[in-house]
Order: C-alpha cells, then sequence, then structure tokens
C-alpha cells in the first residue's frame, strides 16, 4: 500500500463515518480531508494504522507533524523482506523508535539478500522486555543458525512462538513459558535433544504444536511429552522425498517392468528399515484430541492417547501393531495405508470411530484390510475410500458376515478416483447391497474412463436402502464431518 492508497484508506473511513461530515470537492478539499484526520484522536490513528502494512505506518511520519510519531505506537509490528539489503536497518531502527510500552506482536521475516552481521537477537530482547505476546521470526538467509537470547525461553507473557529455517534452538538452562499456547517448529535446528525437551516442558498449558522436520536438525529422537497439549501436526517430509528420489522409485520402476510387484514391497520395506530408522517420534500427550502425522519415516510410539477426537495419518510406513492400537479411541480418522500396517487392520477395535477416510498405497490389496476395518468399527457412520485406479489388482473374497456398521450405521458412503473396475464394482456391490442406514452416497469417477457407462452401471446396482441418495460427478472435495 502506498502513500495513494493509504489516503485513500484513510478518506474512506471519514466518508463512511456518521459522526463526521462530507467535505465538498472543491479547491482546497484535500487540505480540509487531512485536517480532519489530523483531528482524529490518537486511539483512532491507530486503529487505522494497525490495518496499513508495518512500512507504510513507518511512512505516515513524513505526513505532517501531527502524524510524525503516531505509528510509534502502535501494538503489532510486522516486517517482511522484500528482497532490500537495507531491511535489517529498517528492523533496527524502527524498534528504536518504537515506543509503545507493549509490544503485541512482533513478525519478522528476512530473506536470503539480508545482511548477516544484523543483531536478531536484540530483536527479539527488545520484544521480550516489552512484554511481547505474539512473537514470529522467520530467518531464511543463508547463514548459520542464529541463537537467540535466554530471555525468551524465560517470557511469561508469550502467548503464540513461531521459530522458522535458520535458527537454533537452545535451550541450555532451566526455562519458563507459563502462558504459551500455540508453538510452532519449522525446519529449526536443536542445539540438543535436551533443547527441545525443556523448551516443551516449560510450557505447562501449551495446547498447540506444529512442526516441520529438517533433514541435520541434530536431533535422533523427537520426545513431545506435554500433559496440556490437545493439537499435534508433525511432519518429516523431506525424508520421503529424498528416499522417493533416490532409492525406492528406482527399485519400483525395475520391478513393474518385470511384473514383480511383491518383490517391490519388500524391497520398499527394506529400504526404510535399513536407510531410514534413524531415530525415533515419541508422543505422550493424554489430553490430545487432534494428531496429524505426515511421512514419518522414524519409529513411531505413541503412549497415553485415551481421547482421541481426530487423527491425519499420512504415510506412516513403519508402524507396529502398537502403534494403530493407540488410535483406537478416534473418532474421525483418516489412515493413508500401507502395506506394513495390513496385518493390524484386523486387530484393533475402532470402538468410538464414526468417520473414516480411507486412502490406500497404490502397491497394497487393500479390499479384505478394509473389511477388516468395518467389522472391527460397529459405529462408523461415513465412510470414504479414495484409491489409485492404477494400483495393484485386487482380491475380492465375500466376507463370511457383514460388518455391523453396514446393517445398523453407515449412513455416508463415498468413493474418490472410481474406475469402475471388476474388483471395484464387487466391493461397491456389497456395500451397498448390505447397508441398510445408508442416506447418501456420493462419487467421483475417473476423468478417463467412460463416464456414461460406469454411470448406468451403478444407477443400477441394487441398493438395500432404497431412500438413499446416489450423486455422481468426477471431482469431489470431501473433508471430516462436525
Amino acid at each position: 500500500m502506498g502513500f495513494l492508497s493509504c489516503w485513500s484508506f484513510l478518506w474512506d473511513i471519514i466518508h463512511i463515518d456518521k459522526h463526521l461530515s462530507t467535505v465538498p470537492e472543491t479547491e482546497g478539499c484535500q487540505q480540509r480531508i487531512e485536517t480532519r484526520i489530523c483531528a482524529l484522536p490518537d486511539d483512532l490513528l491507530l486503529q487505522i494504522l494497525h490495518h496499513v502494512p508495518t512500512k507504510e505506518a513507518v511512512a505516515t511520519s513524513i505526513l505532517s507533524k501531527r502524524w510524525r510519531y503516531v505509528w510509534t505506537m502502535v501494538p503489532r509490528l510486522e516486517f517482511k523482506d522484500e528482497g532490500s539489503e537495507s531491511v535489517g536497518w529498517f528492523i533496527e531502527k524502527s524498534l528504536q523508535l518504537h515506543k509503545a510500552p507493549k509490544l503485541d506482536g512482533l513478525i519478522v521475516e528476512i530473506g536470503p539478500h539480508c545482511p548477516f552481521d544484523v543483531d536478531v537477537g536484540k530483536w527479539v530482547e527488545n520484544a521480550v522486555n516489552r512484554d511481547v505476546e505474539d512473537l514470529d521470526f522467520k530467518l531464511l538467509w543463508t547463514a548459520e543458525p542464529t541463537r537467540f537470547p535466554k530471555c525468551l525461553y524465560t517470557c511469561d507473557t508469550l502467548v503464540y512462538l513461531t521459530l522458522s529455517n535458520q535458527i537454533l534452538v537452545d535451550v541450555s538452562s532451566p526455562a519458563s513459558l507459563p502462558s504459551l499456547l500455540y508453538l510452532s517448529l519449522h525446519y529449526v535446528v536443536y542445539k540438543d535433544d535436551g533443547s527441545l525437551v525443556r523448551l516443551l516442558s516449560s510450557s505447562p498449558i501449551l495446547k498447540w504444536l506444529s512442526v516441520h522436520r529438517h533433514e541435520n536438525d541434530n536431533l535422533k529422537t523427537f520426545t513431545v511429552k506435554v500433559s496440556s497439549l490437545e493439537s499435534f501436526y508433525y511432519d518429516d517430509n523431506w525424508l520421503k522425498n529424498e528416499v522417493e528420489d533416490n532409492e525406492i522409485d528406482e527399485v519400483e520402476v525395475d520391478a513393474v517392468e518385470d511384473n514383480e510387484v511383491d518383490e517391490v514391497v519388500d524391497n520398499e520395506v527394506e529400504v526404510d528399515e535399513d536407510d531410514d530408522l534413524n531415530g525415533s517420534l515419541v508422543i505422550d500427550s493424554p489430553a490430545l484430541k487432534n494428531l496429524q502425522l505426515y511421512e514419518v519415516w522414524d519409529y513411531c510410539l505413541i503412549e497415553n492417547m485415551s481421547f482421541l477426537d481426530e487423527a491425519f495419518i499420512n504415510n506412516v510406513p513403519n508402524p507396529d501393531d502398537k502403534f494403530l492400537r493407540s488410535l483406537s479411541s478416534v473418532i474421525h480418522l483418516y489412515l493413508y495405508l500401507t502395506k506394513s500396517m495390513v496385518a493390524c487392520c484386523n486387530a484393533i477395535k475402532f470402538s468410538r470411530l464414526i468417520e473414516l477416510h480411507f486412502h490406500p498405497d497404490d502397491l497394497v490389496d487393500w479390499l479384505m484390510p478394509l473389511i477388516f476395518l468395518l467389522q472391527n468399527s460397529p459405529q462408523l457412520k461415513t465412510l470414504t475410500i479414495d484409491n489409485n485406479f492404477e494400483g495393484l489388482p485386487l482380491s475380492w473374497n465375500q466376507p463370511v458376515s457383514i460388518p455391523g456398521c453396514l446393517l445398523s450405521h453407515l449412513e455416508i458412503f463415498r468413493w474418490g478416483d472410481y474406475g469402475g473396475r471388476e474388483d471395484e464394482k464387487q466391493l461397491m456391490t456389497y456395500i451397498l447391497a448390505n447397508s441398510k442406514c445408508l442416506k447418501t452416497v456420493e462419487i467421483s469417477l475417473l476423468a478417463t474412463c467412460n463416464l456414461e457407462d460406469i454411470q448406468e452401471e451403478l444407477e443400477s446396482m441394487p441398493r438395500v436402502s432404497t431412500s438413499s441418495q446416489l450423486l455422481i460427478s468426477t471431482k469431489m472435495d470431501w473433508r471430516f464431518n462436525d
């Protein structure tokens, strides 16, 4: 927002204020507008500048004497590097001139062109000394990871803390963050395992934790032991990309050419176990309600999680039965089924599960594992299948007994990327013929298949629930039901 836009913004506020009269558009109009704006009380001017980017708010200081010091009292400062080498100097001077006794938030993003000699730690200390509540630092420069001052980890007013990229989390001494509710650690480096443990243990009311791991973050074991934690997001995606690009893809291509599908899967597991299980993720948070795990290639140990409402498990290639058993209390489950999970599907009871989003890996024969999951989920009301049409041929065996959820609870059935293969038709026919409480069937068809033929085929399949509605399209977006 430039000066003209800023003035336009201010004029709009005056124009719509019912307590202010409209200024006639005659000679001297602009001067009278400026006079009216300058006559506004400081509190209103601060509210105006709160909606203006910090860079533009600082720039208003040259408009007139009235504006010179107004910006210095805004409660929140946001600085985003747009490629200027002087951004460090600008932030430094802005913080020196800023006079508000309390700083609600300091948001800083530094890019690769910022000089390495800027004192980022001084900015953090400035904010902590003024009772900051929201601190967000993203250092995208190529300098070595930066250690922040110790006072950051003893800030009793901090509620939101986000540390990203070239930051060294060094909690060597006792820490205390009594007000911290939201913590994000994205691609940072840790001094040692103890620094993470001390940081989390210093936050007695922490409710929300988001973690993106970095391949060189110095941790073998990532331990989350927080009794108050309710929501945890964890992403280890860098490792998955590296393994797929360098090893697994080559093995799969060669094997598929030789029609050795089973061998492909075995080789994939061997790669995982030998090369990727270099550490572990340990979660011990009994109050956890929402869990999201992405690409967890290390060993994963979950304990004390009996009140889970939602779990999003997107590719955890090496789980054991204890891992899946820890999810048994979940109500809403997104499950990316890998080969190593198949053996556990028949053993785990999901007594509270009412919604399942089932996404099998391409190399998994998943029809019977799904039936086992249905048999072990007696309260299930919503089932979504999201499969890849180009995956393995599937083996269908008619179940001996019909899952109880089909007979008495299933109300919504969804299938994404349905291609009309024979194995898919068998499962579709089975579910429609046995789901007595079904209300809605939503099918998303592959764009490459014969849409008219498959639609006609689906409409002709018998449904035991004659009142159920059949919806067919080429694209659907689904989320967990409330």
